[in-house]
Parts: C-alpha cells; structure tokens; sequence
C-alpha cells in the first residue's frame, strides 16, 4: 500500500466541557472549567477536585448517535467520540484498511470494585476486552492495539498510528484516547499526595498538585496523497520522540534527562522561529512544572511562549495527549496561544515564557511535551500544511538481527534455547532466580508480579548479552528502547490495591501499590536499572502474534539501534509467560 503523506483526517472531543472540538476549545477561550469539589463521592474520605462527565449528559449523546448496548461509561465515551469523528469522513470503519488504536491508563478499572460484580463481565477491565468491545460496535475486523504508557500515552498512541500507517499495512487510524474516573484512579493519586484540594495552578508559585478529570478524544489519521488539497490543508505530525529520565517510576529526573533528551531528537533542524508555542504537561504538581522547565531552560526554549491546559479539564490520563494535542491545533488555527488557566506568579526555578492571558501568534506549527510515570517523556511536533516534509521515514521493512532470547513459563527457563535447572516453580522460581542470578538488586521485593517476571527475563537475557558480546552491563546507552506487550496488563497489582480501599472500615490505600497498576512500570524499570534512555512503551494485545513486528516498528525510528523486549503476561501468579529478546538493525 503506497504511504503517501500522513494528515490529521477529523477528530472530535467529549468533555464536561462540551461536545466537540471546536465547541470545547470556544470554552476553553471563554476561559471555562467544569472543575469542582466532591465531596463523599464514592464514600471517599477525602473531597476531591475534579472535572467529570454526567452520566445523563453521555446517555443523551449516544442516544442522539444510536450508540445502545450493555456499555460502560468508559466504552460509551470512547464509541462516541470516535462514532462523530468517523461521520465527517467518509471512512468505512469496517474496512480491513482501518486500525483502531485506545490509549488509555486503567479503561474499565471501575468494574474491579465489589459494587459492580455481576453487572458486566469481569473480562471487561482487560485493557484488550475492552478495546473489543468497542471495535465490535465500529464492525472492524482488525485485533486493536491499546498504547498503556502512562500520562504520555495519547502521545505514544499518535506515534504508533504513525507507524502502522508507515508499515503500509493500513490506510487510516483512528486513535481514541480516553479515561473516566472511579475510587480506584482518586484514591491511588490520593495516596501519592499528588492532588490538590482547590482548582490547580500550573507553573504557579502557590501549586500544591493536580486535578483529575475525565474525557474521551478521537483523532483519524490517514494517508493522502501528497500535493494534495488534503496534504495542503490538514495537520500531521513531523517528528516525534519518546525516551526515559531512567531515573526513578513516580519521580521526574530533576535535570529532565529524558525530556531533553526527546527535544533533541524532535528539534534537530526545526526552526523555532516556525513554532506558535509549546503545549506543556503542566499538571501543577511540585516536581513535574519543575522539570519542564528546566527541560525548556537546557534546550533554549525559555523564551519559547509556553501553555498548560489542565486547569480547564483537569488531567485527563489517557486522554489528555490525544485533547490537549487537538485543542492546541484549534489554537494554532485561531492565531492564539491560549492562557495557562490558574496561573499568576512564576514559581519554577527557571524563567519559561508562561501567561494567564491569551496570545497572538503567526506560528503554524506547536511542540506537545509530556512525562509520565515510569520515566517516560515524550515530544512531538506538530505541523499543518506540507511547506515542509515530515520527518518520518518512508515505509519500508527493517533490516534486523535477533542476537538473545529468554523464556520463562512456571516451570521452565530457556536462555538463548538452552534450557537451566530448575528445582521450584511459579513465583517460587522467579525468587530463587533472583536470589541464584542477580542478588544485588532489592527493589526487587517490592515489584507487582508483573515487573518481577519482566525484570528476571531481562536479568537473563543480558547477563546473555554480557557473556557472550563483551557488552558491559549498567553502562548506560541512549539507543536502546524497551517494548513489552501483554494481554492482562498489570492485573495482578490492580487487583491487589483494590483490595485496599474496598472497605471503609479497612482502607489503606498504598502509594507503592498503586504505582504498580501501571504496566508501563515494568519499562521504568528495566531502564532504572540498566540507564537505558531509548525509547520505553507497554501495548496491550490479545496474543503474541504481533510482537515482533511492533518491536521492528519500533526500531525504525531515528535514533534507535536496538530494542529489549517482547510477549509478557501474567493472569495470575500461577500463569505467566515472557517469551523476550533483543533485536538490532
């Protein structure tokens, strides 16, 4: 399938703001919010700042779009976001020529809570049951990919759109980014001190933290021909990066490694002058505003006019990439740069060129930045028009080498195809591995049983590497990227810091285990652990059948030379599988 040129094709935002793209941004110049206090919701003992969605609100739209079946709020959202975003295109979401890619933190999280047990299938709150069920309503026949990596995930969604539609397998992909809210996400940033109990303040010298908020946005990819009216008048993204602080998994590295590691990458021959503003993360929280601006400081951005958009929806988690990425597009187009909402008197260390007015620009193109747990940072540039090419590579297949394998199942150990005695199994082996090949590491007793089994495998495979390459280990590398794919994600953890706020009278929501409901964690830290600053993501599938093409999609971006990684998946500390390995071009 001839490529051809990559645009932004239609889109569309469900929000407590609004219904629409267009409409949410007029609110967003209006200077509204829907953020506010709750109090006793969910028999939480500590009120909330949030923005959310009526219920009644998404009931009316999906009536009005005929979207009717056993849904929950989450797949309701998502449906109509991606159902309005497909009508102004004529696209036939059935078509085999159509990918559906879900960013999301923790979808359908909601259904583990004991009040929920019978009214949908306990299957639901896979990440990949999930994404089923709202293909199923679209009629496609093509397996979902779902982009898990934390905050930058709607980012890390774009960039996989970017690189199917590369692959040539697909025409069009309709990237829906999406989270609601429920006790389990609330009391988890509860438990990390990270919320603050009044509207937040981006960049402010008065932040104490993050609102949480709720929505779902739907962008629709597609190959054009170049040189056509569709090239010349649409958006598309001409670079991007993601790569990792390999620092700490809930803690941003205070010299933003990896932030600047990702504009390096993202800024190589863009002219600045071309630039309207940069879109920042802006969550408000102490450490996060801190290190974009250092991250701006070290590459020269500070005079750069900057934005955050969380004091008008909150944080959205899975969504926030995919509609702050859409609002700043409706920006650009309207000549603004719109104001940081909450914002008054600078209090990060370094000088960044924030307003709590609306701008001017003549720009016709933004840089998104975003962070996340597990190191993540992500960069895009964002352009409309073709005055100049993206900076994509054209599609093509990878030339690449499989140097080292690892497997493990409950009873089995398999290095490079030689199988190792073992005399325990199950999560006993994994112990008894750690204790016999690495030793050194006691992290290692806190991990979920998710990155417990990825960081063994990892152990394994480059103590291989080490053994048989001279390559030194915790060395450090910036070309390595980390990639795992797994159907049930990190249920394991989720399962168990549900326990802890399941009951009222024995509530103890633990900040430790809540990080660990993110299966992008296992990345972090494998990158801890080895200073890999490459690129790091998690990707929820049903099966291993596409691992490897993932991975080479992977490797085929700019400045990666090879990738760990692979097939994980835990169900339960009975069932387990990594099936991983090294590739280099």
């Amino acid at each position: 399938m001839d490529r051809g040129m990559i645009v932004k094709l239609s889109d569309y935002i469900v929000s407590p703001l609004a219904m629409g793209t267009q409409a949410n941004y007029k609110c967003v110049k209006e200077g509204q919010t829907r953020l506010c206090t709750y109090a006793g919701k969910w028999n939480l003992p500590e009120p909330f700042v949030a923005s959310m969605i009526d219920d009644d609100v998404i009931d009316a739209a999906c009536a009005e779009s005929n979207i009717t079946g056993e849904y929950t709020k989450f797949e309701r959202m998502a449906i109509l976001a991606a159902s309005r975003a497909l009508q102004r295109v004529p696209i036939r979401s059935a078509d085999k020529e159509v990918l559906f890619i879900l960013s999301t933190t923790k979808g359908n999280i909601g259904i583990l809570d004991e009040q929920w047990r019978g009214a949908y299938s306990p299957s639901r709150v896979l990440l990949t049951e999930t994404a089923k069920q709202i293909t199923r309503w679209f009629h496609n026949p093509n397996t979902p990919l779902v982009v898990c990596n934390a905050c930058i995930s709607g980012l890390s969604a774009q960039i996989e759109a970017v690189r199917a539609l590369e692959s040539g397998l697909y025409r069009y992909v309709v990237v829906i980014g999406a989270d609601v809210l429920s006790p389990f996400i609330v009391s988890g940033f509860q438990s990390l001190k990270a919320l603050s109990d009044s509207c937040c303040r981006p960049f402010d010298e008065d932040r104490t933290g993050l609102n949480l908020g709720e929505a779902a946005a739907c962008i629709v990819y597609g190959c054009v021909a170049e040189g056509s009216e569709e090239a010349r008048e649409n958006w598309h993204i001409t670079c991007s990066a993601v790569r990792n602080d390999a620092f700490h998994t809930s803690t941003p590295s205070k010299t933003a490694e990896g932030a600047c590691a990702a504009l390096k990458q993202v800024l190589s021959g863009q002219k600045l002058s071309e630039l309207a503003f940069v879109n920042l993360h802006g969550t408000a929280t102490l450490f996060n505003d801190e290190m974009e601006a250092v991250a701006l400081d070290r590459m020269g951005l500070s005079s750069l006019p900057a934005n955050g958009l969380k004091g008008y929806f909150g944080h959205t988690l899975g969504a926030s990439g995919v509609l702050e990425t859409l609002i700043s597009m409706e920006a650009v187009d309207d000549h603004t740069i719109l104001a940081t909402k909450g914002f008054d008197a600078l209090g990060v260390s370094r000088k960044i060129n924030v307003s709590n007015r609306h701008r001017q620009t003549d720009g016709r193109a933004f840089l998104k930045m975003m962070a996340g747990f597990g190191g993540c940072n992500a960069a895009l540039i964002f352009e409309k028009g073709e005055e100049v090419s993206p900076k994509h590579q054209a599609a093509h297949r990878t030339s690449f080498d499989i140097t080292h394998t690892v497997k493990i199942t409950p009873r089995e150990v398999v290095v490079d195809g030689v199988q190792l005695a073992v005399t325990s199994a199950g999560m006993s082996m994994l112990k008894d591995l750690y204790h016999t090949c690495v030793g050194d590491y006691p992290k290692f007793y806190k991990m979920d049983p998710l990155c417990k089994l990825g960081f063994i495998a990892s152990e394994l495979l480059l103590e291989a590497e080490a053994k048989t390459e001279g390559v030194a280990r915790f060395s450090g590398c910036d070309d390595r990227a980390v990639v795992f794919v797994g159907r049930s994600a990190s249920l394991c953890a989720d399962r168990l810091y549900q326990q802890t706020i399941q009951h009222a009278d024995d509530y103890f929501p633990s900040p430790s285990a809540f990080i660990y409901t993110l299966p992008n964690i296992l990345t972090g830290e494998i990158a801890i652990r080895n200073q890999y600053h490459g690129e790091t993501l998690y990707l929820s599938q049903d099966s291993p059948q596409a691992v490897n093409r993932l991975m080479e999609q992977v490797l085929s971006s700019p400045g990666t030379a090879s990738v760990i990684g692979g097939w994980i998946e835990i169900a339960n500390t009975d069932e387990f599988e990594a099936n991983i390995s090294i590739i280099r071009k």
